[in-house]
């Protein structure tokens, strides 16, 4: 006879008032450590708001926003009508490795051979040629971005520039833009690193070349996402690797087809919080099944952070790398999104068993971008404008997406599909067979508009044709024209 699950009496957390930690957030990592470790077990249900608020001392909202945070990323599961239950489908908790006299040092993933013979240095040693149109993927919303304020910094540190700055600086990185991007992503993306971790690139690319270059040997497999980035197909062969197509599906890329098509694959290059182009979200099962895979094999995940910290409503989502026990993954971020493209600026996170290596190859290197820049990023996110900038973007996106969203609904209802969109800048629509995505493009380009074809993101076989829309460099008035020019395009390819 089946037994339901039961009901946690008391989550027996402890809140502390004086923590800088926001309530909420502190009731957030309570309960996901408790799931993690295996103390609320799958489909246990939860106390109410109510109760749970009472117990803690704490306004109901202050419960609710942590919950609705959890619920986000999978660790609980709310049915309308219904209780509130841990996810059912949790992997299982990993060993509790405080048993043993001496804890256990990960060995960290493998490199290449030409990475295992660098030794560590001595210590003290877009396309903008031309306006955005409708609906071009990728372009941040440029005419909302604080250009004066940008500039009076700039100038300011040019200003003061010190001898160091203008000598170029650390190859690594400055210092203080280190330092601040540790800080940054520690509290908003819920990364684990210290500064030494943090290493600057001219862009995300820069990072997909620098990390695969050290990690991988001639012919060696990688998983990269079906449909996906074609940069990180591109990095990869460039590094000498073999790109292995990994389906993505509702819930990201599908772990368990990697592991049947290349179980030994050295590195997986994904994007869990916002896969591009199809949006979706890598599932917590899949997030644990992916890191204990690569903890099994020692491979390396690279973790492409682009654009998640733009959640529409509610916090961005925990990165991949703050559930990483073992110093499997590689973080990677850009400010060409959060930014400006043209600022060429962004940063990888490695694990701390690889930061000797990675300081080793950067030794002989110059300098990855302008000092100046990075030192004038620095001043800019350490005053807190970077975070008002996400603040207010986030806001624009929302307004964008949803208006977008409408348009299509009205215009090009029947023939178009969007996807649910409630992260980043572009959404993707499926479109209606016998309509090639390919032609749709092009004679939208045509017309004025352009939108980028889902098949140009395939590798492996083609399983379905859509359309990809950027939204977050056009104005809401903006958007209709181009949905109402695209209806007539559509309109005429289904005639022919």
């Amino acid at each position: 006879m089946k037994t339901s699950p039961g009901v946690a009496s008391s989550l027996l957390l402890r809140l502390d008032s004086r923590s800088p930690t926001p309530l909420h957030e502190q009731i957030f990592e309570g309960i996901r450590a408790r799931i993690l470790a295996g103390a609320l077990a799958p489909g246990l249900r939860i106390p109410s708001s109510r109760q749970f608020a009472t117990e803690l001392d704490v306004a109901r909202s202050t419960v609710l926003q942590a919950l609705d945070a959890l619920t986000a990323e999978g660790y609980l599961v709310t049915r309308a009508g219904s209780c509130t239950r841990v996810a059912p489908e949790l992997p299982t908790p990993p060993e509790d490795r405080s048993r043993s006299a001496m804890p256990r040092v990960p060995r960290g993933p493998r490199l290449a051979a030409s990475a295992r013979a660098l030794k560590p240095a001595p210590v003290g040693a877009p396309r903008l040629g031309s306006a955005p149109r409708a609906f071009r993927p990728g372009v941040p919303a440029l005419d909302l971005f604080p250009t004066a304020l940008w500039a009076r910094t700039v100038s300011r540190v040019h200003a003061r520039a010190s001898t160091g700055l203008l000598d170029g600086g650390d190859p690594s990185g400055h210092a203080p833009l280190r330092e601040a991007i540790a800080t940054h992503v520690s509290s908003s993306r819920g990364v684990r690193c210290a500064p030494a971790q943090v290493f600057v690139t001219a862009g995300t690319q820069q990072a997909f070349d620098e990390v695969l270059r050290l990690a991988l040997d001639p012919g060696d497999s990688v998983w990269v996402e079906d449909p996906g980035y074609p940069g990180a197909r591109r990095a990869v062969l460039a590094a000498g690797g073999r790109p292995v197509p990994v389906p993505v599906d509702a819930e990201g890329l599908d772990v368990g087809a990697g592991i049947a098509r290349a179980p030994r694959a050295r590195v997986a290059l994904v994007a869990p919080s916002h896969q591009y182009p199809l949006g979706a979200t890598l599932s917590l099962a899949r997030r644990m099944a992916l890191l204990q895979w690569a903890e099994r094999t020692r491979a390396l995940i690279i973790e492409d952070d682009y654009d998640s910290e733009f959640r529409h409503r509610g916090r961005p989502l925990t990165a991949l790398q703050g559930l990483d026990d073992a110093g499997c993954v590689v973080y990677v971020g850009t400010f060409s999104k959060s930014m400006f493209p043209g600022l060429r600026l962004g940063f990888f996170i490695a694990p701390p068993s690889l930061v000797d290596v990675f300081s080793a190859a950067r030794a002989a290197a110059s300098a990855p971008a302008s000092t100046l820049e990075q030192a004038a990023l620095a001043a800019f996110l350490a005053e807190g404008h970077f975070a008002r900038h996400l603040r207010r973007m986030r806001a624009a996106y929302r307004e964008r997406g949803e208006a977008l969203l409408d348009a299509l609904r009205a215009d090009c209802s029947g023939v178009l599909t969007p996807r649910p969109c409630d992260t980043g800048m572009q959404l993707c629509a499926s479109l209606a067979a016998p309509l090639s995505d390919l032609r749709v493009r092009d004679e939208a380009a045509r017309k004025g508009v352009e939108v980028a074809a889902l098949s140009d993101y395939f590798l492996g076989r083609r399983r379905e044709s859509g359309l990809v829309f950027g939204f977050g460099g056009v104005r809401p008035d903006a958007l209709r024209a181009g949905t109402r020019t695209l209806a007539r395009v559509l309109e005429a390819a289904h005639r022919h």
